[in-house]
């Protein structure tokens, strides 16, 4: 047995060691759900994964691994000493064998001295995890790595200083290559000529339920030559991995190439069920009803030297394997590799249908530990001291970790730079300062397009203006990107003359001289001026190449500014990689638009609209033209200036519908305490309450008539909606009823996760939201008697019976009811939510509204009974306890006056 042989056969014991270890614990509690594992999983990959972490690898270069091949990589690092503290600094010996044991255990991130700790699948949180994708999304990291590979390309041609040579591996499962993510993702990775893009298959013929039995005729063959005939179609090298040295050495015998074409032709079905039978003989057997003129062949082999040829895959040849990945490298295209194993290769369970959680046996573990010498006080022990084996991993482990701690530093230096860029430049401006007066009715969408062509053009242009020089920075880390909805969407500024892309043709409009000077220049070069990235119609693509490229910052220091558009509703064709940005903390910015009913003539199939509260995620949904530049300002300046934790990935959803712009300063300066501010301070305390999540438009509170308990409503509106509620105000205003307004800028901060970090204050302190009771005349009093102007109880009387109002609350949106309706129940007051709950239909607006009961009458109409059903609220309270009140008068009296009108109970 070689060295690197030997070597595998370490890793495969830890592996499977670690998944025994996390089945096997002590604290395991009845009932607890099963931990689980996937030895047979794993044990397919060793060699896979032993060869680039033994020999191929470079320290730069980045790794998706399927899920359930974890713990494989895990033990390759404990091989080579490639645990690490979060701040670089190795593990030792004795830290690395104990955390070893403590895969799927939780880590509290409140204790710092706990021992670090597996996820379940790679994690950003894994020891190891140093230019690690997380993978428990599977289908997904691949195609993320892909965009990495392009972010990098993109940084190097735009002058950023980020290390070169970068090589971007994947290893996926033949079940998990069928995702549609990865199909998806082909054409345009070749496209993009990503030659620096290996994806490995581990086709092992198996899935988590059991052996891949599959169509062989209708495919014309077996899926291998469908998987390798459809990525060549594509643009992708292909390299089959069928063959080990054994059997490429056994077919250079007279009549071996027919050898081979039996064991090509053979079915995946058949040779699983081979592989798990084991017995040489019956194999011979077979092989020689499928071509008798192999006799002579098979003559002088025994049945075990059957068995090893049988098993002889390319997938566990390590020699092999190296030599495949060297021509990765070099070569001009993105590359496949379909590596041929058996699941649960080494192991009992070895090709066991069903096997992928079969869990290894207390006595298998111990015959690995005594083929091993390892004792069973140290599980974990690595390679003996000046052994063969312990000398080349200690070279090996070397060579990686001062390369790991080389790009480490470079890392931090890019950001120290860039930290001390932003010192230089001071505070990043507060507003692009568009100029909205030519404009009167503007639309939000149509606002995204001037900022995003007034970022564009400084990048393009040396900028002239202290306003264009302190959105520089901005500027030149920007790239935008849609799914052929570039035009849609208003980036049209962004794209002409200006895709991102290899060149490949000559511009043949040009040439024929049919170039039309009103129609966009969509022709890709790979330039600095170039700054947009073109799609097909392939949200998940984009959503995760804009992921990649906002990831750009955390690994390489560099903070790529990457903007996408998309139809909103199609946001949920991405919703997979959409969380897969999130949980990974990429710093991106989304841009939906349009979105929900607004998009009126689209009818049903474009316009519903969800609740997106997703971890480090934010939404917003702005209203006025001026508050879409506040939300991207202050979104631009926490990406550069890391003030975005909890909130890294941004989305803003925007619509084609125009509102009237003058509405918004003619309603707050009709407010009492706008009413000696000038224009500026009052937009800019508007403007500081909208990026908290939401302002008062329009509130009563100070004018005359104004009874909270008998009269006030507040409305809660969210984005294109404002001018219905505005309506509604104004109607009940003519009926002797107050409705505020309140803008929803960003639910998520004004209701949602981020609000509850701080207790909702912005909404029950700034915005003064409460559940106040307000008891405002003598009707709400039952069972008392007058005397001198004043409500006595009594004495008779067990209970004071008193009636009160609280105000209540109506949600206006357009989208799903969980946008807003959960106001009322943090601050404890009744509410009713318009939202849409029913497929919509193609028509105006004011009649697709309507439908929906999003309308001015049917807000009125709401707020209205709300007032009627808080004024039910009936409270009981013994008579002596307002005797007291009455008796000991403070600054707020509990004595109930006969005039009183908002005395407060």
């Amino acid at each position: 047995m070689t060295l690197l042989d030997r070597l595998m056969r370490w890793a495969l014991y830890y592996s499977t060691q670690m998944i025994h270890q996390a089945n096997n614990r002590s604290d395991a509690l009845k009932g607890d759900p099963k931990v689980g594992g996937h030895p047979a999983a794993c044990a397919s990959s060793t060699h896979i994964l032993g060869a680039l972490h033994l020999l191929v690898r470079e320290p730069q270069d980045y790794f998706s691994i399927k899920p359930h091949a974890s713990p494989m990589d895990h033990a390759y690092s404990h091989l080579l000493g490639l645990f690490f503290h979060p701040d670089g600094i190795p593990f030792t010996q004795e830290l690395a064998k104990r955390v070893m044991f403590n895969l799927r255990k939780f880590k509290d991130p409140e204790n710092p001295d706990q021992e670090p700790v597996f996820q379940s699948y790679h994690a950003v949180w894994d020891p190891d995890s140093f230019h690690y994708l997380p993978s428990g999304s599977v289908g997904i990291p691949p195609v993320v790595s892909a965009y990495l590979a392009l972010a990098y390309r993109f940084a190097l041609h735009h002058g950023f200083d980020i290390p070169k040579g970068t090589h971007f591996w994947s290893l996926t499962g033949d079940s998990e290559f069928r995702e549609g993510s990865l199909a998806e993702c082909i054409p345009d990775a070749a496209e993009r000529g990503l030659h620096n893009v290996t994806w490995i298959i581990d086709y092992n013929r198996q899935n988590l339920d059991g052996t891949r039995i599959i169509n062989e005729e209708g495919f014309h063959g077996t899926d291998s030559n469908r998987i390798e005939a459809m990525a060549k179609a594509n643009g992708w090298n292909v390299i089959q991995a069928r063959h080990g040295g054994r059997r490429e050495s056994f077919f250079k015998k007279p009549g071996g190439e027919n050898f081979r074409k039996i064991l090509e032709k053979l079915s995946d079905y058949e040779l699983q069920a081979l592989l798990l039978r084991r017995d040489g003989e019956i194999t011979k057997n077979r092989f020689l009803e499928l071509d008798p003129k192999l006799k002579p062949l098979f003559t002088k082999l025994n049945s075990t030297q059957v068995l090893e040829l049988l098993e002889d895959l390319g997938g566990h040849d390590i020699e092999l394997l190296v030599e495949i990945y060297k021509n990765c490298r070099t070569s001009k295209q993105p590359t496949l590799v379909i590596a041929h194993t058996i699941k649960g290769w080494g192991l009992e369970c070895q090709a066991v249908p069903g096997n992928h959680s079969m869990l290894a046996t207390e006595e298998e573990i111990e015959k690995m530990q005594k083929f091993l010498k390892i004792p069973k006080e140290d599980l974990f022990q690595l390679p003996p001291a000046k052994s063969e084996e312990n000398i080349f991993c200690h070279k090996r482990g070397e060579e990686l970790r001062k390369g790991i701690q080389k790009l480490r530093a470079h890392n931090t230096k890019n950001q120290q730079v860039l930290a001390k860029t932003v010192q230089e430049r001071g505070e990043f401006p507060k507003t692009f300062n568009i100029n909205l007066k030519l404009t009167p009715w503007a639309n939000t969408q149509w606002m995204w397009g001037q900022l995003a062509a007034k970022l564009t053009r400084i990048a393009n242009e040396k900028p002239t203006t202290p306003q264009d020089k302190a959105w520089e920075l901005a500027a030149t880390h920007l790239i935008t990107m849609a799914p052929d909805v570039g035009t849609s969407t208003n980036l049209t500024p962004s794209m002409d003359g200006k895709i991102y892309g290899p060149e490949s043709t000559e511009n043949f409009e040009s040439r024929y001289q049919v170039k039309d000077r009103t129609r966009l220049d969509l022709l890709p070069l790979e330039k600095q001026s170039h700054r947009h990235l073109r799609f097909e119609i392939e949200e998940g693509n984009a959503m995760s190449c804009v992921g990649a490229f906002g990831k750009m910052k955390d690994l390489t220091g560099i903070p790529i500014l990457p903007f996408m558009t998309v139809y909103d509703f199609f946001i949920k064709r991405a919703l997979d990689q959409f969380f897969y940005n999130l949980y990974w903390k990429s710093s991106f910015i989304l841009v939906g638009t349009p979105s929900g009913v607004t998009l009126s003539p689209e009818g049903a199939q474009h316009s519903w609209k969800s609740d997106l509260q997703i971890p480090n995620g934010i939404t917003w949904e702005p209203a006025f033209a001026i508050e879409m530049d506040w939300i991207l300002s202050d979104s631009i300046r926490r990406h550069f200036t890391n003030e975005n934790q909890n909130r890294e990935g941004v989305l803003i959803r925007a619509v084609t519908r125009g509102l009237e712009q003058k509405v918004l300063l003619e309603r707050l300066s009709q407010q009492v305490r706008f009413q000696n501010l000038s224009e500026q301070e009052v937009l800019e305390k508007t403007r500081q309450d909208s990026l908290q999540g939401g302002y008062w438009l329009v509130n009563f509170e100070g004018t005359e008539g104004y009874a909270p308990g008998d009269n006030v409503v507040n409305l809660f509106v969210q984005g294109a909606l404002v001018p219905e509620a505005v309506a509604a105000s104004d109607q009940l205003r003519e009926e002797g009823i107050f409705a505020n307004i309140a803008i929803v800028c960003s639910p998520d901060l004004l209701i949602g996760t981020l609000g509850k970090e701080t207790q909702y204050s912005h909404l029950r302190q700034t915005l003064n939201v409460n559940s106040n009771l307000y008891i405002n005349s003598t009707k709400s009093i039952k069972f008392g008697i007058k005397t001198s102007g004043q409500i006595q109880v009594e004495s008779a009387a067990e209970f004071l019976s008193i009636r009160g109002s609280r105000i209540p609350i109506v949600a206006i949106c357009d989208g799903e009811p969980g946008l807003l309706d959960n106001i009322g129940s943090i601050v404890g007051v009744p509410q009713e939510t318009l939202a849409v709950r029913k497929h919509s239909k193609s028509g105006r607006p004011i009649d697709v509204y309507e439908y929906h009961h999003l309308d001015p009458k049917s807000i009125a109409e709401a707020s209205i009974k709300m007032l009627e059903q808080a004024a039910s609220e009936e409270i009981l309270v013994k008579p002596s306890i307002l005797e007291d009140c009455a008796d000991q008068p403070s600054k707020e009296t509990f004595v109930l006056e006969e005039d009183t009108t908002q005395t407060r109970h």
